[in-house]
């Protein structure tokens, strides 16, 4: 019995990393409907440059956090402004070039992590010793990082619900040509969407690199965790996402104790291709063309 609850609660531990690292891609897509997958390379380039900061400056995951964050704050908006800002965007061609766009971007991104840290895996030693609760044994480390990221996600729905320009943002998510005739900037909102998706990912490498090892193949795997959790939720919806998180961090790790961890791995493709042919519009998410 003991074994199960800390297994549910190691599930949920890592439902909250997950949630802050589908959150930004959950962001884009809501506002954009972009499909981005260069999103798990950035999550990679977040986690290895928050390696450099640990390396050279000392600082521990939660408190490179933010300065990750800004750094791919200032990226994605270059990325949006310089490339998918000029790509026409209207009928299914459009769909078709934003995911070639992403796609040779989440190349760009990984060899260019390639070049900065070459190819070995990296991490970060942080909190490595265990919380006892009786029986129980808690990862100090998977602890700290998930109240970390739960209160990053939480700051992001703040900002989304009681900012005008996250209500901006929303409005521009809900009716791109309502929000465009209230006089709202759709361009100026689209670079924010994307720049602060992919500080969300950033955010979520600084963390999950001090979990898990991370070299520039891990963001393939990222990017269909990240889908995966999404696509469960609902795609663009918050409270979907924040349910599915948690069913993921579940998933993964009963998985992994019960059937090891090649098998885990497996599961989680199963997973998604499950969501796609029984219930393609997520738990919450409305029917639609995806």
């Amino acid at each position: 019995m003991a074994s199960i609850t800390a297994l549910v609660i190691l599930g949920l531990l890592w439902g909250g990393v997950y949630l802050l690292m589908a959150e930004g891609l959950n962001l884009i897509y809501g506002v954009m409907k972009v499909v981005n997958l260069a999103h798990g390379d950035l999550i990679v380039f977040g986690g290895l440059l928050a390696y450099t900061l640990f390396a050279h400056a000392g600082l521990t995951p939660i408190t490179a956090l933010l300065p990750v964050a800004l750094a791919l704050f200032a990226l994605g908006a270059v990325i949006q402004w310089g490339v998918l800002e000029r790509i026409p965007l209207g009928g299914a061609e459009g769909e078709l070039r934003t995911l070639l766009a992403t796609f040779g971007l989440s190349y760009v991104v990984s060899n260019t992590s390639f070049l900065l840290w070459g190819g070995q895996f990296q991490s970060i030693p942080f909190l490595q010793g265990a919380l006892r609760l009786g029986p129980l044994a808690i990862p100090e480390g998977l602890l700290a990082c998930s109240l970390a990221a739960f209160v990053a996600a939480l700051l992001v729905h703040f900002w989304l619900h009681r900012t005008m320009a996250g209500k901006a943002l929303r409005a521009t998510a809900q009716s791109p040509l309502g929000a465009a005739s209230c006089g709202l900037e759709i361009g100026r909102i689209r670079i924010t969407a994307f720049a602060l998706g992919a500080a969300m990912a950033g955010a979520a490498g600084a963390l999950v690199i001090a979990l898990v090892p991370f070299q520039i193949a891990s963001g393939g795997d990222l990017t269909v965790q990240s889908f995966t959790l999404i696509a469960l939720g609902g795609l663009g919806n918050y409270l979907g996402a924040w349910i599915a998180a948690e069913i993921l961090g579940l998933t993964e790790v009963m998985s992994q104790y019960y059937l090891g961890p090649d098998i885990a791995s497996a599961v989680i493709y199963l997973l998604f291709i499950a969501v796609l042919l029984f219930r393609p519009q997520g738990l919450l998410g409305r029917v639609g063309r995806i």
